[in-house]
């Protein structure tokens, strides 16, 4: 079992909430899904369109980690002397 004070933070129960929710979940799979099909269908000339949309997506999977880290109180303390 691992040490408790590795963790800075507990579970949370609003973040639990947030990556459970149906209706939010909805509206990311919609928005990642679109931001998919618009970096496969961007013409093979047209990096920036490719670029954004897959940022887009990183953005979208790093919001899902984060509410799941948070949610399961894994969010690991930062190591000594480093900036938060």
């Amino acid at each position: 079992m691992a040490d408790e004070q590795e963790f800075a933070v507990l579970p949370n129960g609003e973040a639990h909430r947030l990556h459970t929710d149906p209706y939010l979940n909805e509206i990311l799979d919609g928005m990642e899904h679109e931001a998919l099909e618009r970096c496969v269908a961007a013409n093979p000339s047209d990096h920036e369109t490719r670029q954004i949309s897959a940022m887009e997506v990183r953005a979208i999977r790093s919001l899902r980690a984060k509410l799941k880290t948070f949610a399961e109180g894994k969010t690991k303390r930062p190591a000594r002397g480093s900036v938060a």
